[in-house]
């Protein structure tokens, strides 16, 4: 394999064209846009797009060339002399039959077949990116009295416009931020919401005043698609509508937080909200409720125009911290940037699969159907309370036992998976090792492409098991779990042999209490011990000391760091869902379990009981998030919540709260009417949560008695009998 593609061609193709931003159809051509020396150029190309093909199935009708290739149960390539004969061709093949291989985006047609990626040779900071955002009348651009009030742009060069606070009509902002989009020419246009509702609310008031959003680099208009499409978010997909800008790539910052937030730690996904969670929010930014827009529009207009560049402002900077990855993953997978964005990641080493093969005249295997393997070793060895704590973790388990082990997929007959996980390590080292030294921009273009390696790195185990991957091999997938189990396994017992207490294992790693008496270095000289003694290539990593541990169940516990913060992990303990004063006294509960024990979190329970009887928690503390999809408005189970979420748009978020008559509402229209007994349940549900912290139920109740069914009130303990 390295003597036909070396591994700088194996990681970004064999034929990358430097600064390509953009792969676009015209007509039965491409036309291709390249970023160099700060301009873009455009030229158009000849490209025969391809269909791969077993070789039992008739070669469909318009078909150019067919050129068989080495091995493989996929091996003829057919070519077509353009995208017309091509489509006929596809679509006819997908009403009778999935077997077959041919990506339908003309960008990843090309990319594969000629061998490249997007956005070769360039740094993030090259892109020339613009943020956008609308304020308008109404919600729904078709709605009476619907209108854009005011708008802004912000290019990553720092330039700001702001549009419709000098009385400008409706027509004459559409024209304003056509023009500008069109003189600031950028690659990216990023927006929070963007796909659900400023670009689709544009495009439908540009249609009812007969005017075009002429923001495409070929004169085009923005275009919403006709169908929705999924994007992934770890295990679970969730649908949006694109919005297409040719030669042009749109990225909506709500699904890269998301995605950044897949363990569901983010109280709201508003874009001050995130900005604030993260971090990098801005002391002094504009503020305006929803419900003051049109006011500011009519009487104060230059607040507005701070308020809607304050919010392009927080999009770029949103921007700037989570797009680097996808932009770097980009560099390599050679998909549009869309599909990198919103793609999952067994899609993408598929690709990187198929460009190689088809590099090396090598034909492509059918998936194999799905066969279930065993998982990670998980255990919990001891709930109860601990301290001090240490947590050591086997460094990029799965990737390291593929490559020390050599396990890959046997049907990869020229050795691609193996090589190019052992390329995307090496490179992932290098950009770690220049990332201890690097400052200012280097430190950010190094962390952005360690962080797109690494997610590429840790796909590779799960490209084994994936259904549609045409290299999957789940006999290999279950010998990388065996193996894992049999490492983890040993470590235990070695951390055990050395008079460790372990408390938990999960898959790579353990949390153990050291034997009393030890020093401040056993932990560390245990961890060099233990390397020893596993096999080259897969090493533990000391991950750090906590003051204490809170096990309740199998990656479910709280940690307390030894400058006092706590570390909350597992599902049953922090969701999005909960509400807010149940993650306050889960927090408050817990560090009372690490300084005063069972009576002092008791305390922290009757606390919340009163407030609740007392009336004096806020709206915003008994509410609950909720998400709005599709199917809040159709489905007959969700009626409470579609009653609440009335003029809210799917990819939006919606805090509720439960009224005393069953119903949910806004919190916005909260009136003193909460479910002051439903309240006095979920604090005893999240209270259960530490129940595994007694030694019987019977001690459970005795501080933590249920609510009665009636009045929400506590029922009280039962007499414990003594003869």
């Amino acid at each position: 394999m390295t003597a036909r593609l070396d591994p700088e061609k194996l990681l970004y193709g064999p034929n990358p064209r430097p600064g390509l931003v953009a792969v676009e159809l015209a007509g039965e051509d491409l036309r291709l846009y390249a970023r160099q020396a700060g301009r873009v150029r455009s030229e158009t190309v000849r490209f025969e797009p391809w269909l791969l093909l077993p070789p039992e199935m008739p070669v469909p009708a318009g078909a150019g060339r067919v050129e068989v290739l080495e091995g493989g149960e996929l091996n003829r390539l057919v070519r077509f002399p353009g995208w017309t004969a091509w489509r006929s061709a596809r679509a006819e093949l997908s009403r009778q039959t999935d077997d077959f291989l041919g990506p339908p985006s003309p960008a990843e047609q090309f990319l594969t077949a000629e061998g490249g990626a997007l956005f070769y040779g360039l740094r993030f900071e090259d892109l020339v990116r613009v943020a956008l955002d609308i304020e308008s009348s109404t919600l729904d651009p078709t709605a009476p009295g619907a209108r854009v009030l005011a708008a802004a742009l912000r290019d990553s060069r720092g330039q700001e416009f702001a549009f419709g606070v000098r009385g400008e009509s409706e027509a004459e902002i559409l024209t304003a931020l056509t023009r500008a989009v069109r003189e600031l020419d950028p690659d990216i246009i990023e927006g929070h919401n963007v796909f659900a509702f400023d670009l689709p609310y544009l495009v439908g008031r540009a249609g009812a005043l007969g005017l075009s959003l002429d923001w495409g680099r070929d004169g085009s208009a923005v275009r919403v698609a006709s169908a929705a499409r999924q994007y992934r978010v770890g295990p679970k997909a969730f649908r949006f509508v694109p919005v297409r800008v040719y030669g042009r790539h749109v990225v909506d910052t709500m699904h890269l937080v998301q995605r950044y937030d897949a363990a569901g730690e983010l109280e709201s996904y508003s874009l001050k909200s995130v900005l604030a969670a993260l971090g990098i929010g801005r002391e002094g930014r504009a503020t305006l409720h929803w419900t003051e827009i049109e006011a500011a529009w009519a009487k104060a207009p230059e607040r507005l125009a701070e308020y809607v560049l304050d919010d392009v402002r927080d999009v770029g900077a949103l921007s700037e911290l989570l797009l680097p990855t996808d932009f770097y993953q980009a560099q390599v997978v050679p998909h549009p940037f869309e599909d990198v964005t919103a793609g999952g990641t067994g899609e993408k080493i598929n690709s990187l699969m198929v460009r190689a093969y088809l590099a090396l005249g090598r034909g492509i295997p059918r998936p194999e159907p799905p066969v279930s393997y065993p998982g990670g070793y998980t255990e919990l060895r001891a709930a109860g309370i601990f301290a001090p704590v240490v947590k050591v973790d086997i460094e990029s388990l799965y990737p390291s036992i593929m490559l020390a082990f050599n396990i890959g997929p046997a049907r990869d007959t020229a050795g691609v998976f193996l090589t190019l996980l052992r390329v995307l390590t090496d490179e992932r080292l290098e950009a770690k090792d220049r990332l201890r030294s690097a400052q200012g921009p280097e430190r950010a273009y190094w962390n952005g492409r360690q962080a797109a390696l690494k997610r590429l790195i840790n796909s590779f185990y799960g490209y084994l098991g994936y259904a549609r991957a045409n290299f999957n091999d789940y006999r290999a997938a279950a010998r990388v779990t065996q193996v894992g189990q049999e490492i983890i396994k040993e470590v235990v017992g070695w951390l055990e042999a050395a008079g460790a207490r372990v408390i938990e294992v999960d898959t790579d790693g353990a949390y153990f209490v050291p034997p009393a008496g030890a020093g401040p270095d056993f932990d560390r000289s245990l961890v060099e011990a233990v390397n020893r003694r596993l096999p080259p290539g897969i090493r533990l990593a000391w991950e750090g000391r906590f003051a204490g541990m809170l096990a309740l169940k199998a990656k479910n516990y709280i940690l307390l760091t030894e400058d006092g913060e706590l570390v909350i992990k597992g599902s049953g303990l922090r969701s999005r869902r909960d509400e807010r004063f149940l993650r306050q006294f889960a927090e408050e509960a817990a560090r009372a379990f690490f300084g005063g024990g069972p009576e002092a979190a008791a305390e922290r329970y009757r606390f919340w009981l009163e407030q609740i009887d007392a009336g004096t928690l806020k709206p915003e503390d008994f509410g609950r998030l909720e998400s709005v999809t599709p199917k809040t408005f159709t489905s007959p189970n969700l009626r409470r919540l579609a009653q609440a979420a009335a003029g809210k748009h799917p990819g939006e978020r919606i805090m509720v709260y439960q009224r005393a008559d069953g119903s949910l509402a806004p919190v916005e229209a909260y009136a003193g009417d909460e479910d002051r007994a439903y309240l006095k349940r979920r604090l005893y549900d999240m209270a259960l949560r530490f129940r595994p912290l007694f030694k019987d139920q019977a001690e459970f109740d005795r501080l933590f008695p249920k609510p009665s069914a009636k009045s929400g009130r506590p029922e009280p303990a039962e007499q414990l009998r003594l003869f």
